[in-house]
């Protein structure tokens, strides 16, 4: 019996949620207003190809997620990046996949566990690549699995991930790997504007004084690029405008305060919740620029182009998780996170030896922050070497910690709502045997930084010591109230989705 889909818009956002019977294999497809949505196939993607011929389940240029219908089975497609994921659970009946963790726990009353310690470095596994993360997250109704940069293959076999295609290409030049950017950077820009489309998506770029944004806004302006955010002020108060780039390149910018996001009520919730840190927050200054848009993004561009790099795996290895506390935001706020240095990823060995090879000599500059790639795109485009890459900076707010300039934790209105759900669950703690955690601020400040201090003097030890050579800095794990943020996050943007 072939598969088929039946369609229900549900939601004024990005989401969606595939229910299938695994007996008749009828599949709900219950969506969001802006998913695109046809008889064989749905998704809230672009790609390096027609938009028509819904091929986003053979390429892994793709952003955003979809399922497609072909040869009698569904491919469940998730973005070829690790800023965003699919996930997918069964029962004994039926299967559910979606590109929203919060929207498949409302679908199924799953729950997480509130005294559950270890989500913070579960979710960060992420980064040391396709085959070491955590693939599960626990719950009250079995295991969600998580499918990152892979397709999900659905068919008579049941599930199973399967790798994208993609692989192989000739990346033995600088020439050569700037042609297969600017090919797809083309194919993408015109999947982007294609009329076909019911719901008409733009790009947009990012804007910064570093090397990764730059490059990517040299690539698309070729192809019809107009306009870019930038945040005025990295962390520490300092200028890392684009503006200078922005005019060269004729692009229309926005400028964006870092600090905005504080006079939202509730900021941190939909990026905790998408089982991630709350460093991406700043983008709800740019809220009202990113509806119908596709962002294009520089995150990885920190491994893939720098010339000191050591992350040379072909399963994406990456530094840290940013961009993927956009997972759950972005579908709300109706945008695409295109994060444009993972195209050809998985080649990065390739792409290192072009940054380390003697022709790129002329565009690799002293020091440790040299992306002789980004360089030379940049500068053979036109812009002066002064106006870009000549210092390290960073705009987001510091990871998981959720600790605010000033050491506030949280927000005043998450961190009072935050406090009463850990008041409300203590009883999950009791029934385990355990001491439900103090809903204390002061408490809270007070253990974390002796757990933080305690760090610093293990990692002092460390330096002074041969086990920094062989063993790196110790980790630094987070502790206490900072622990249940995720299953307080989930609970709060599942009501989204409530039935």
């Amino acid at each position: 019996m072939p598969f088929r889909f039946v369609l229900q818009n549900q939601w004024p956002t990005l989401a969606w949620l595939a229910q299938g019977n695994k007996s008749d294999r009828m599949v709900t497809v219950h969506h969001g207003a802006g998913v695109e949505v046809t008889s064989d196939w749905f998704c809230e993607a672009v790609w390096d190809g027609d938009f028509q011929s819904g091929d986003f389940d053979q390429t892994d240029i793709v952003a955003g997620s979809g399922g497609r219908l072909r040869d009698g089975r569904i491919t469940f497609v998730a973005s070829g990046s690790t800023v965003d994921r699919i996930q997918w659970c069964e029962d004994a009946d039926s299967i559910f996949v979606a590109n929203s963790i919060c929207c498949l726990m409302a679908f199924t009353g799953a729950e997480v566990d509130p005294t559950y310690a270890s989500f913070i470095s579960d979710a960060n596994s992420v980064v040391e690549g396709l085959d070491r993360y955590k693939p599960t997250v626990q719950t009250s109704r079995g295991e969600i699995n998580l499918v990152y940069f892979n397709n999900l293959i659905w068919d008579e076999m049941g599930c199973r991930v399967e790798p994208k295609p993609g692989l192989g290409r000739d990346f033995s030049l600088f020439e050569k790997y700037r042609a297969f950017m600017q090919q797809s950077m083309a194919a993408v820009m015109t999947n982007i504007g294609d009329n076909a489309r019911r719901f008409s998506l733009k790009a947009m770029g990012t804007l910064s004084s570093g090397y990764d944004s730059t490059t990517i806004a040299v690539l698309a302006q070729q192809y019809g690029l107009e306009e870019a955010i930038t945040f005025h002020r990295a962390r520490g108060n300092v200028d890392d405008s684009g503006a200078g780039a922005a005019t060269i390149l004729g692009l229309r910018l926005h400028s964006i305060d870092r600090e905005a996001w504080r006079k939202e009520q509730f900021p941190e919730v939909s990026f905790i919740a998408s089982y991630s840190s709350a460093e991406d927050m700043i983008f709800l200054g740019a809220d009202q620029h990113l509806h119908g848009k596709v962002l294009l993004t520089g995150y990885h561009g920190d491994k893939v182009w720098d010339k000191l790099t050591t992350y040379l795996s072909d399963k994406i290895v990456r530094g840290d998780p940013s961009g993927l506390a956009l997972t759950e935001y972005r579908l709300h706020a109706g945008f695409i996170n295109c994060a444009v240095p993972f195209w050809g990823t998985r080649q990065i060995r390739d792409i290192h030896a072009i940054s380390n090879s003697q022709v790129m000599k002329p565009w690799d500059v002293p020091g440790n922050y040299s992306r002789p790639i980004c360089r030379r795109i940049a500068e053979e485009t036109g812009l002066p070497r002064e106006s870009f890459g000549m210092k390290k900076k960073a705009v987001t707010v510091a990871g998981w910690d959720v600790f605010h300039e000033g050491g506030n934790f949280l927000s005043p209105s998450s961190r009072e709502d935050f406090l009463e759900w850990i008041r409300q669950h203590r009883a999950a703690w009791l029934k385990r045997g355990r001491v439900p955690p103090i809903p204390s601020i002061k408490v809270n400040f007070l253990v974390n930084g002796f757990f933080m201090l305690s760090w610093e003097i293990k990692r002092w030890i460390a330096r002074k010591t041969p086990l920094w050579r062989v063993l790196g800095a110790p980790s630094y794990r987070q502790h206490y109230l900072n622990l249940y943020l995720f299953p307080w996050a989930v609970d709060r943007m599942k009501r989204c989705y409530a039935r």
